[in-house]
């Protein structure tokens, strides 16, 4: 993603675009004709980010003590003490920088400033004005201490000293890595046969400066990195003499813009672009503009962060409607092949079917037997006693044909007829001991056949079987429940007897009780 660094002096702001690399600058005078022609390129890129970077001479650092407070007192102690320091603390910034070893122990703190805001108003202006998304003021001394990480500078006390396209010389110090002053001097004459001369000049006059401020110690040297051209470094190792108060390190541009990781040949030889890569490649927290300023860039990170959702849901609900037709196909298939199996096994069935022999019985009354059965096998006590007597009298009276037969079993007890109400375990106890026995009881609906009409000889037909059954052993109780015919006192009979043999039926039912060989009882 395109980023852009907005690189802001005092005479001019410098566009660079980064994509990985910055692009050639684009460049604005801070004059009316500088900001009309800044309205119209704003015009065409509305949308992409901006990191504004600022190297002025009006920025000011100041080093204070603090209370060591916490939460709501901190920021009221802290915005208090810029308003104190600072006649307009619009562009501040707050570094705190550990405690003191004695006393309290209150925070150092370092406290930054742009005093001259107007300076900034016209660009940020039209900042505003075509709602660019801003990320955050930076100052370029401020992120120094990134350079030096990256270069690996770790002595206790750095001056780093570079040269910028504005003419100036940025000098900034750092004691055990901390940020604690830096000055941009403007030089009469930055050209490279007196730059050399004049840097020498500047380094000494700041170091002079150090000492009267008890930045640094008298009797320490002062480490000073330069940043310049292979030109620099020639000059100023034959013109700086070895002392104990400084040690002169030149870094070639071209070599910083190396580790830095930025391609081609570094030609220039001021530090501008040097500072706008690092600044472009690892943009830290906001450090100088208000919370008023950045609301379009906190927009534009809750847009980008929105479309991210929609995009990872569409990618998730495409997922899962992919794996919804996978799964759907899947089923199709297999729904297909069951059904061809199930083809294939009616088609074998059937034809096994065709080579059975023909049964009197159909399979939907053979289902039902085979269902009786199983349920029959549920119980203890089997209805073959009753069927085996049936079938004795059945051999002996073949014109008898059976319709239903009604089967069940009772708990029959000496002495009390109320067993109805006891359950299996108290059933078994009192057949175990003789107390109670076990009866099965069958109610038969049957009928003659073949019948001509002849209710006499039905009658006599009846009451023979009935007596049969009686004495077959086993047999408690035969009584018959109805006759073919009513025969009864309170019975009438009409009709006519020429048409009495052809529809008429002689149908009777009768129960029949024996004595069963123990278990739980049941019906069916």
């Amino acid at each position: 993603m395109t980023k852009r660094i907005f690189f802001i002096t005092t005479e001019r702001l410098r566009v660079f675009h980064f994509d990985g690399q910055l692009s050639e600058p684009i460049e604005f005078i801070a004059d009316e004709q500088g900001l009309t022609d800044f309205s119209q390129y704003l015009q065409h890129y509305p949308t992409e980010s901006v990191a504004v970077l600022v190297d002025m001479v009006e920025e000011d650092f100041r080093e204070e003590s603090i209370p060591h407070v916490f939460g709501g007192d901190r920021q009221a102690v802290v915005s208090t003490r810029l308003n104190r320091i600072f006649r307009d603390a619009t562009y501040s910034h707050t570094l705190f920088q550990g405690r003191e070893s004695q006393g309290r122990r209150d925070d150092r703190v370092l406290f930054t400033a742009l005093i001259r805001p107007d300076l900034l108003a016209p660009w940020m202006g039209q900042l505003s004005k075509h709602k660019t998304p801003l990320a955050g003021i930076y100052s370029l001394p401020l992120i120094s201490g990134d350079l030096c990480k990256q270069l690996k500078i770790d002595r206790h006390y750095v001056l780093l000293v570079s040269l910028q396209s504005s003419g100036g010389l940025r000098q900034t110090y750092f004691h055990d890595g901390q940020l604690r002053v830096s000055r941009l001097a403007v030089l009469p004459d930055p050209s490279p046969e007196k730059y050399t001369a004049v840097l020498l000049a500047e380094i000494e006059r700041f170091r002079r400066y150090l000492n009267s401020l008890r930045l640094l110690p008298s009797d320490e040297a002062l480490d000073v990195y330069i940043l310049g051209s292979e030109r620099v470094r020639e000059e100023v190792e034959r013109h700086s003499q070895t002392s104990i108060t400084a040690q002169h390190h030149v870094l070639s541009l071209r070599e910083v813009a190396r580790k830095l990781g930025i391609r081609g040949d570094y030609n220039s030889r001021f530090s501008d672009n040097i500072f706008a890569h690092l600044l472009a490649r690892k943009t830290p927290a906001n450090q100088y503009a208000p919370e008023s300023q950045t609301r379009y860039f906190r927009m534009h990170k809750l847009r980008r962060g929105m479309l991210a959702a929609s995009i990872l849901i569409l990618i998730a609900g495409l997922g899962w409607s992919a794996a919804n037709v996978v799964d759907g196909l899947s089923a199709m298939q297999d729904t297909k092949s069951l059904r061809e199996q199930a083809k294939f096994y009616q088609t074998r069935y059937d034809r096994a079917r065709s080579r059975l022999p023909q049964t009197p019985a159909g399979t939907r009354v053979m289902q039902h037997v085979v269902e009786a059965a199983q349920e029959l096998r549920l119980y203890r006590t089997s209805p073959l006693d009753t069927m085996s007597v049936l079938s004795v009298g059945l051999d002996a009276f073949p014109q008898i044909q059976l319709d239903e037969i009604n089967w069940h079993t009772q708990i029959r007890g000496k002495g009390t007829s109320n067993t109805d109400n006891l359950n299996g375990t108290q059933e078994t106890a009192l057949i175990a001991d003789g107390t109670a026995w076990l009866q099965q009881q069958a109610l038969i609906r049957a009928h003659i056949k073949p019948f001509d009409g002849d209710y006499r000889k039905a009658l006599d037909t009846v009451r023979q079987f009935a007596q049969f059954l009686r004495q077959v052993p086993g047999v408690e109780q035969v009584q018959v429940e109805s006759l073919p015919l009513d025969i009864g006192p309170e019975s009438s009979m009409s009709g006519n007897v020429e048409g009495a043999g052809k529809n008429a039926k002689a149908e009777f039912t009768l129960s029949v009780a024996l004595r069963g060989k123990g278990g739980q009882g049941g019906s069916s």
